[in-house]
């Protein structure tokens, strides 16, 4: 009787993991459709600036880190959970490429942010400033995690 339980729970915990990912997934590919629709729109109706494309840029770098999110627990807590463990370069890989993302739209998010305040009103910069520090800090810390994975991966 206790393996049926553990199994059930494990068979919904997958199930509910499936849910998720599939809602994330959703959610991104409605964030790429409206991204593209605004730049059409935009390009159509003569409202188009720079400015609004790297709007639209952000949230198509945002659409990718919630997909590779979504990946990510599909391929580890559904695919591959029972099987052996991968080996923990590949691990690193996948966490470096995670984190590439993840800075990229925070420096693309501050980028923007910089560009906009500068042109309205010079001091209110802090807030960008800080979007730009943090991406910054993320980068290094996945520097630092890399550097410290592959020193205890060495005999």
């Amino acid at each position: 009787m206790k393996k049926n339980t553990i199994r059930t729970i494990i068979n919904l915990s997958n199930l509910g993991y499936i849910a998720a990912c599939v809602v994330l997934y959703l959610i991104a590919l409605c964030i790429l459709i409206s991204a593209v629709w605004r730049i059409i729109a935009d390009m159509t109706s003569g409202s188009y600036t720079v400015y609004n494309l790297l709007d639209e840029v952000g949230l198509i770098v945002f659409s990718m880190a919630v997909i590779d999110v979504g990946k990510y627990l599909m391929l580890e807590e559904v695919i591959r959970k029972g099987q052996e463990e991968k080996p923990p370069e590949e691990t690193r890989k996948n966490l470096t490429k995670f984190g590439v993302i993840i800075a990229s739209a925070l420096s693309l998010e501050g980028l923007v942010l910089t560009i906009e305040v500068a042109k309205q009103d010079v001091t209110k910069i802090f807030y960008p400033v800080m979007v730009i520090l943090a991406a910054i800090l993320f980068i290094v810390g996945v520097g630092v995690y890399q550097v410290l994975n592959s020193r205890s991966e060495q005999p």
